[in-house]
């Protein structure tokens, strides 16, 4: 072996030192290698070729950690060595640093290979579009060039171009059917569109060629979780951490299987072992904050998602998950922090759900856009032709599809719609995606509608399939952005004319819901710039209740409820995430001017119990001036409703179902009125019960008329009269009524889609009161 002098050389490397160099690299261990590499550039610190040459052998072994330097000396060297520059280039693109990449590539481009590689550092750097065009280029000058087809097809599809995307990876693939990332990409393509069992197909295919191969496993799970077929999706994904046990990511795939089938009990682990692999993975801590969340664990959850925003303070969707998990323990340290993010929030290529943000969110139009950025999900999705024939009977069939039928306030609120819809006009089918069940709501929806359907164990496919040949004229979103939606089932477009109804408290942003239902209050037509759906308005309100719903034969003392016997109770019975600090700092103002009143709220968590006393004491007032409830049946709950004084609403996020209880249990209810849905509902129910003057508009109105309403006995005993005979002559408890409206704006949608019209906003002529005195149910 030709060893180099380790004392000063000739300023230029021999051909024998270079060939002596080069045969070590390819005979000698790695280490004396380097160590003899290392003399070598001693020898020859300045020298172009020496250091062209030792750049090269550096790269060759993978280590462009000491390549870059030495190309860097040779270019200072020789700066117009083109070649030198472009292997410059690609050491800097390896290495991570893009930005110097393409600084380094930018004086070559036109030539093919820095074209690539200038794609590849862009795309590196998320700047999709300037990528495609390097990318582009560099497939013109070289058609075969697979990796430049395979990364032009990644960035078109970052882009959400997804059919370039198709075209340049099946291009890929032709050329080289073997490419195995090229595949992969092309199977994410039609999993966007979703079309899983092509990707499956792909997948599969590729399984018999390599069975061993992890990354065909996986995603044949991404392809099966996709399409709604969690159970599925787990065997592949414990398939490929059997082949790749170590791997991070494919403990983490398989813990979202078991979160998607709702058994945290075995995710939890998952995200945990996936976190203990790869700590620093932002994503992984997302996803276990979540879990932890809805495992009802939220301390640790947001410790969980205050980790992945510390390791990744741009992601909108933690910062927005962060925000309702604190709200959900009134924990508002970081309310105002979010708050100056929230024009932003979700807006970008960072999509947040559209429910995350509703206790805080007080402008439709930042709604109506983060749904629209929250929708791109679905825009690829390329729906079958559809052509429904009328029904031989004639009816129109209704298909309502939800995960909430069972003891659910959605179905407290539909129970007397199902049980009263016009059997000679309307087919009605209930498609159930949620839980099991046997209690007495799923029992009596099976007996009121023409069909029940439990369709929970169906992947998206087979349910869109289901329904088609159902041959269903309308179907209804009962569940929009809500937890255990299956919004991509109307994506794939269930039936001609389809609605967004009582679930989901704002607009989809969709371009596949034709129609929300709401109501002159709630959503004016004056509105419907924000939202992404038609107005169906409602001549009352768009909330259906049910008037035979029975308030317990139960009058507890005050003392049995933990209330005091004399002073007035305020109550607030809505979740608690909805509190915000203006809101509990008005209450909290309303107990300081009212001496012997107290505040009854619904008790949640221990720990949003703790910061809501914290809270007033901190304001000043005595923590034994809140009452907390425990929760009850409804019936029993209606019942206790008549030892409060005076509701008192959440705002932005009104009382919902919440509201509509106060008001059946005959307890007066103020709001205040804002602009976006979620904060207009309590609203549209007094209107329709007649109280209009229990809405306010401002804040400071909102306090004066609570504060007047609890020192004046007499105006708040008028209010309750009223209330109490309004129950039985108004709108929002007759039943029928609201039945018969809501099927007039059926047939309404319906006849302009049979006329061959497109959705338009529809008011809806009132049918008039549809019974006359009905005694309370008791």
């Amino acid at each position: 072996m030709t060893m180099l002098p380790s004392t000063p050389g000739p300023s230029a490397p021999t051909p024998a030192a270079i060939a002596a160099l080069v045969q070590a690299a390819r005979t000698m261990p790695r280490e004396a290698f380097l160590l003899q590499a290392a003399r070598f550039n001693a020898a020859f610190p300045r020298d172009f070729t020496a250091q062209d040459l030792l750049g090269a052998l550096y790269a060759g072994l993978g280590r462009f950690d000491l390549a870059e330097p030495a190309f860097r000396t040779a270019l200072v060297a020789r700066p117009d060595a083109h070649a030198t520059r472009l292997v410059h280039g690609v050491t800097l693109h390896e290495l991570g640093r893009h930005e110097e990449a393409c600084r380094a590539l930018a004086p070559l481009a036109g030539m093919a290979e820095a074209e690539l590689y200038l794609g590849l550092a862009l795309q590196g750097l998320e700047r999709f579009d300037e990528a495609v065009g390097h990318l582009q280029i560099a497939v013109r000058q070289e058609p075969g060039n697979v990796r430049a087809l395979n990364n032009l097809g990644a960035c078109l599809m970052a882009l959400r171009r997804y059919e370039e995307a198709e075209t340049a990876l099946q291009q890929a693939l032709q050329l080289a059917p073997a490419h195995e990332e090229a595949m992969l990409n092309l199977a994410d393509v039609w999993i966007a569109y979703g079309e899983p069992q092509r990707s499956l197909a792909l997948v599969r295919h590729h399984l018999k060629r390599a069975p061993r191969n992890p990354d065909f496993h996986a995603k044949q799970g991404d392809a099966l979780l996709r399409g709604g077929a969690p159970g599925e999706a787990l065997a592949a994904y414990e398939q490929a951490l059997a082949l790749a046990p170590d791997r991070a990511d494919l403990h983490a795939a398989l813990a979202e299987a078991w979160h998607g089938l709702g058994d945290l009990n075995e995710a939890l682990p998952l995200y945990a072992q996936a976190i203990a692999l790869e700590p620093d993975n932002a994503r992984f801590h997302a996803d276990h904050g979540v879990a932890l969340e809805e495992a009802g664990q939220r301390l640790d959850a947001i410790a969980a998602l205050s980790r992945s925003l510390a390791l990744d303070p741009n992601d909108d969707f933690v910062r927005a998950r962060l925000h309702g998990c604190k709200m959900h323990v009134c924990d508002w340290s970081t309310f105002d922090e979010t708050a100056q993010h929230l024009a932003a929030l979700g807006t970008g290529d960072t999509p947040v759900s559209p429910f995350a943000l509703i206790t805080i969110d007080t402008d439709p139009a930042q709604q109506l856009v983060r749904a629209r950025c929250h929708a791109r999900k679905y825009a690829a999705i390329r729906p079958a032709p559809l052509a429904v024939p009328p029904a031989a009977d004639g009816r129109i069939r209704i298909g309502y599809f939800s995960a909430d039928f069972h003891q659910h306030a959605t179905m407290l609120l539909m129970s007397g719609l199902f049980r009263l819809h016009d059997r000679s006009r309307f087919a009605v089918t209930a498609y159930s995606f949620g839980p099991p069940s046997d209690d007495a709501m799923r029992t009596a929806l099976i007996g009121d509608v023409e069909r029940f359907v439990d369709v929970r164990t169906l992947d998206n496919a087979a349910i869109v399939a289901l329904a088609r040949a159902d041959g269903l004229d309308i179907a209804v979103d009962l569940k929009g952005y809500t937890k255990h939606n299956r919004t991509e089932l109307f994506a794939h477009r269930l039936a001609p004319v389809q609605v967004n109804w009582l679930g989901f408290p704002g607009t989809c942003g969709t371009a596949f819901h034709d129609y929300l239902i709401g109501d002159r209050v709630l959503t004016p037509l004056e509105a419907q710039q924000h939202y992404s759906e038609r107005l169906i308005c409602l001549p009352d309100s768009y909330q259906c209740n049910d008037d035979t719903r029975p308030i317990a034969d139960w009058t507890p003392t005050r003392t049995e409820l933990g209330l005091p016997e004399q002073g007035f109770v305020f109550c607030s019975f809505n979740n608690l995430y909805k509190i915000t600090p203006d809101i509990f700092a008005i209450w909290v103002r309303l107990l300081q001017a009212v001496p012997d009143a107290v505040l009854w709220l619904l008790r949640s968590n221990p720990e949003a119990e703790a910061h809501l006393r914290a809270a007033t004491i901190a304001m000043g007032l005595d923590d034994a001036r809140l009452v907390f409830a425990e929760r009850e049946p409804n019936p029993r709950h209606l019942a206790r409703m008549a030892s409060a004084d005076l509701f008192l609403d959440t705002y932005p996020c009104n009382a919902h179902t919440t509201a509509s209880d106060a008001l059946w249990a005959g307890l007066p209810l103020i709001t205040l009125r804002g602009e976006t849905f979620a904060s207009r509902v309590a609203a549209s129910l007094l209107h329709a019960v007649d109280l209009p003057e229990l809405v306010t508009s401002s804040a400071a109105e909102y306090e004066a008329l609570a504060l007047a309403l609890a020192q004046d006995r007499q105006r708040l005993g008028n209010v309750r009269a009223r209330l109490a005979h309004n129950r039985t002559h108004s709108a929002l408890y007759d039943t029928a009524r609201f039945t018969r409206n809501l099927e007039t704006a059926y047939a309404m949608a319906f006849d302009r889609h049979a006329a061959g019209l497109p959705p338009a906003d529809l008011v809806v002529p009132d049918a008039g009161p549809q019974r006359g005195d009905k005694a309370l149910c008791g």
